[in-house]
């Protein structure tokens, strides 16, 4: 039996059917084809007690951002296991003239979470639910659900857990250049440019129709005779 934390409250979010997260390609949560994005710090999979910054591109959804409030973020592990009671709000991601803005939150995993349930809000209407599954432990795999919720209910009793486990991102301004981190661009006001990264060669399997900058992901023909 899970004992009952102060800490722990019920999502005041819609209840609505539960969209599983696939991680789509930069380039279709840039363009608003994928309301979310998200990265680990060694860029694995999300795993339990690993940091996680979850980006959240509101172009790709009905959800528009309120001037004032901007983008709310609301979720919590192992459902109905939540942290805190009030939305927290995202971070502002300005990217340029060129680019809508973004938002982001930060969540370092607690040790027995297994999933991620989060829905987004303007103040007044809401985005999901969506569930980001993550990996455990190879010795607790075989472990049934209640050991996992019972060790959650400890870990977010503590004081100052959730604030811990979800909080907000660092407050900076966000460039595509940025984001792509490889890309050198000298001048001017070039990182507003729509700069999309990837395999520019038609005739490789790897084609991004999207690509105007190559990255290098073409794989090499091996079997081509010079």
């Amino acid at each position: 039996m899970i004992t009952k934390v102060n800490a722990v409250a019920t999502t005041a979010a819609p209840v609505e059917e539960i969209k599983e997260c696939s991680l789509p390609t930069w380039a279709e949560f840039d363009l608003g084809r994928a309301p979310v994005y998200w990265k680990t710090m060694n860029g694995l999979p999300p795993t339990s007690g690993e940091y996680l910054t979850i980006f959240y591109n509101p172009a790709a959804t009905k959800l528009i951002p309120n001037e004032e409030f901007g983008i709310a973020f609301n979720g919590g592990f192992n459902q109905p296991i939540m942290c805190g009671g009030e939305p927290r709000t995202m971070t502002k991601k300005t990217r340029g003239k060129a680019d809508l803005p973004i938002y982001t939150i930060k969540i370092c995993i607690p040790k027995h979470a297994t999933n991620l349930i989060f829905s987004f809000t303007n103040g007044v209407d809401w985005d999901g639910q969506y569930k980001l599954q993550f990996q455990v432990p190879n010795r607790w795999k075989n472990k049934p659900i209640n050991f996992f919720n019972e060790g959650l209910a400890e870990e977010l009793g503590k004081e100052g857990a959730c604030d811990r486990a979800i909080f907000p991102d660092s407050n900076i301004i966000v460039t595509r250049c940025a984001m792509i981190g490889n890309l050198t661009v000298e001048g001017g006001d070039r990182c507003n440019l729509d700069l999309v990264t990837g395999c520019t060669d038609p005739s490789s399997p790897l084609y991004n129709p999207l690509a105007n900058v190559d990255d290098g992901s073409c794989p090499l023909d091996l079997n081509t005779q010079d």
